[in-house]
C-alpha cells in the first residue's frame, strides 16, 4: 500500500528544477514498517517527504542493488523474509517484486559488487548467509549460512568486490572472507579475523574510496579503527585507531545489549552506544553516530596512511541517531534518529561541524538510510 505525498508537486519541483542534482533516500522506521521515500536536493540540502510504502512489522536493514534498480528490505519478526522492490527510474517510487525466506532475524543487509549476492549478518543468530540473487532481482530461498561469534553486526564486499568483511560485535574481531564469485561461498583469510582493541564491540564497518582502507566503528567503545586491507590477499592489518567520545560527555564504556533490554533500562549509568560509521564520497571525511548523547563525531582520514583525527563531536536533533549518509556530493547530511519524529539534513563545514537546514516527517522509530543518485 502507497501513500502518496505531493507527487504532483514532486513532478513540478523536478521540473523547474531540471538542471540541479537531485537522489532519493528510503529511510525503513521498524515500528510502523514503512519505507519512506524522500527527494534530496544536492543544491540545498533540503529535504522533502514523497510517499511511504507500507513493506510490514519489524522492516529494517536495506540495501540496494548496484545499479539502483532494485531495494532489498529485511524483515526483523518471524517469518524472517527479504522483500524486493524494483525502482521506478524516474519517480523512484517501489514496486514490489518478490520475497524471499531469510536464514534468521538479520541486522544487517548489503548486496555484493556485482549485484549477484545478498549478504547478511545475524546479530541474535550469531551468523552470516549469502543468497544469489538472479537477473530478475529474484534472491534465492536456499541461503548459505556461516556461524559466528555471538553479535554478527555487520557485512560488506570492499570496493575491489573480491573480499568480505564482518563486524562481529561480541568477540571484538572483523572477520575477513575471500568469495567465489561463481557460488557466492565465503572462505576465511588465514585465520579468519582481525582482531580490535578489547571491549571495542566492533559494528559498521566502511571502506576508502581507494579501497585501500577499511574502517570499523565500537558501539561499546565509540572508537574507529582502520585496518590496510592487503591487495593480493583481503588480509586486515591495523594502521590506526581513534576515539570519537571526548571526555567532556561523560560517557562510561558500553555494554553489549541484547534485543529484550536494547536501552539497558535497568542501568542508569550513561554509556557509550555508537552505531553508524560513513565515510564522504571523497574519502577525507568520516563520521560516526552516537546515541546516548545524541551527537556526532567528526574525523579527518589521511588517504595516504589511513590514519585518523578526530575534529569535533556535535549535537544533533534527531535523538538517539542511528544511522547517516552523504548526499551524493559530499556536503550535507542525513541523518534518522530512533526516537525522533523527523529526519534531519545538516550542511558540513569547518572541521566536520553540522548546522543543520532541513527537516523531514519521518515514519515510527526511523533507522536505516539508502540513497540513490538520480542522473540528469
Amino acid at each position: 500500500m502507497f501513500k502518496p505525498f505531493a507527487v504532483a508537486a514532486l513532478a513540478s519541483c523536478l521540473a523547474t528544477t531540471a538542471q540541479a542534482a537531485i537522489s532519493f533516500a528510503y529511510i525503513s522506521s521498524p515500528n510502523d514498517g514503512l519505507i519512506s521515500q524522500y527527494r534530496l536536493d544536492d543544491s540545498t540540502g533540503g529535504i522533502a517527504l514523497v510517499e511511504q510504502t507500507q513493506a510490514g512489522d519489524k522492516v529494517n536493514p536495506m540495501a540496494l542493488s548496484p545499479d539502483g534498480s532494485l531495494l532489498f528490505a529485511a524483515q526483523r519478526v518471524a517469518p524472517f523474509k527479504v522483500i524486493t522492490y524494483r525502482i521506478d527510474a524516474g519517480t523512484g517510487r517501489l514496486e514490489r517484486l518478490g520475497q524471499a525466506p531469510l536464514a534468521d532475524s538479520m541486522a544487517y543487509l548489503a548486496t555484493d559488487r556485482s549485484g549477484r549476492f545478498l549478504l547478511a549478518a545475524s546479530y541474535g543468530g550469531a551468523l552470516l548467509s549469502v543468497q544469489a540473487i538472479d537477473k530478475d532481482g529474484e534472491v534465492s530461498d536456499k541461503p548459505q549460512v556461516y556461524k559466528t561469534g555471538p553479535f554478527a553486526h555487520s557485512i560488506r564486499t570492499d570496493p575491489s568486490d573480491r573480499f568480505v568483511y564482518a563486524g562481529n560485535l561480541g568477540v571484538d574481531k572483523v572477520l575477513q572472507f575471500s568469495q567465489d564469485k561463481q557460488s557466492g561461498a565465503l572462505t576465511p583469510i588465514g585465520e579468519g579475523f582481525a582482531a580490535t582493541a578489547a571491549k571495542t564491540g566492533p559494528r559498521h564497518i566502511t571502506f576508502s574510496p581507494n579501497g585501500k582502507f577499511l574502517y570499523v566503528v565500537g558501539e561499546l567503545s565509540g572508537t574507529v579503527t582502520g585496518y590496510a586491507i592487503d591487495e593480493r590477499t583481503g588480509a586486515l592489518k591495523q594502521v590506526s585507531e581513534a576515539s570519537g567520545i571526548p571526555e567532556s560527555l561523560g560517557l562510561a564504556p558500553g555494554e553489549a545489549r541484547s534485543a529484550a533490554n536494547n536501552d539497558l533500562k535497568d542501568d542508569p549509568t550513561p554509556r557509550v552506544w555508537a552505531a553508524d560509521i560513513r565515510l564522504s564520497p571523497d574519502g577525507s571525511l568520516l563520521y560516526i553516530t552516537e546515541r546516548t548523547t545524541s551527537s556526532v563525531s567528526a574525523f579527518k582520514v589521511d588517504a595516504k596512511d589511513g590514519s585518523l583525527q578526530l575534529l569535533g563531536n556535535y549535537p544533533v536533533q534527531e535523538k538517539q541517531p542511528r544511522n547517516i549518509a552523504f548526499f551524493p556530493n559530499g556536503k550535507w547530511l542525513l541523518v534518522t534518529g530512533e526516537k525522533s519524529q523527523t529526519v534531519g539534513s545538516y550542511r558540513i563545514g569547518d572541521k566536520g561541524s553540522l548546522e543543520r537546514v532541513g527537516e523531514a516527517k519521518s515514519g515510527d522509530g526511523a533507522l536505516w538510510i539508502e540513497i540513490l543518485p538520480i542522473k540528469p
